[in-house]
């Protein structure tokens, strides 16, 4: 008697392997198929058989009373932002015909209700357009706001104009009080020299 090498062993092994696989596999889906055959004759009495139908059906009405509700909902929802979204356009076309006549660098066209409270958005944005017109408005009537621009040109055209330096010393001196604005020069360069 002759033992089986362990190449031949193996191969064997390897047969054995791949020819019960396959009929386990075609064992399988001839299984799965007449399952599913039975259970879609059964399937419409099953629910009867594990007495559960009227907790079924009991389901089913709460859940088209819940599916009416959400879908109302969501329209009462679509409507009501529509309104906000239509009330938030018709105050922004108002506030933007203020901000086109008096130059506001305020816009108010970024508004989303997904984002922000409308009362929230516009009031900040009517916040920073009253600030703007205060600010102008100060700007204004600021005496010395309006006396900066020429003291400065002034004071330039005195340090240019070629003249002496004890006369240049005493015009600047002289256009910064103005300008209220400090100006301390040294004793050296106010002396007068002979």
């Amino acid at each position: 008697m002759k033992p089986i090498r362990s190449n031949e062993l193996l191969y064997l092994n390897k047969v054995i392997e791949d020819k019960f696989y396959a009929k386990r596999r075609d064992v399988e889906t001839e299984i799965s198929r007449q399952a599913q055959a039975l259970s879609d004759k059964s399937n419409k009495h099953f629910p009867k058989e594990l007495n559960v139908e009227g907790k079924l059906k009991a389901l089913d009405q709460a859940y088209k009373k819940y599916d009416d509700f959400i879908q109302s909902k969501d329209k009462m929802a679509r409507d009501l932002e529509s309104k906000v979204k239509e009330l938030a356009n018709q105050v922004r076309d108002h506030l933007d015909k203020y901000r086109q006549s008096r130059n506001w660098c305020v816009y108010f066209d970024n508004f989303d209700i997904r984002d922000d409270n409308p009362i929230d958005y516009f009031g900040r944005k009517i916040r920073e357009a009253c600030f703007e017109e205060a600010k102008n408005k100060v700007t204004k009537e600021h005496k010395v706001h309006h006396l900066l621009n020429s003291q400065e040109e002034y004071a330039k055209n005195i340090i240019y104009s070629g003249g002496d330096i004890n006369t240049v010393n005493i015009e600047l001196k002289k256009a910064f009080n103005d300008a209220e604005i400090e100006f301390q020069l040294p004793k050296s360069l106010t002396m007068i020299t002979a």
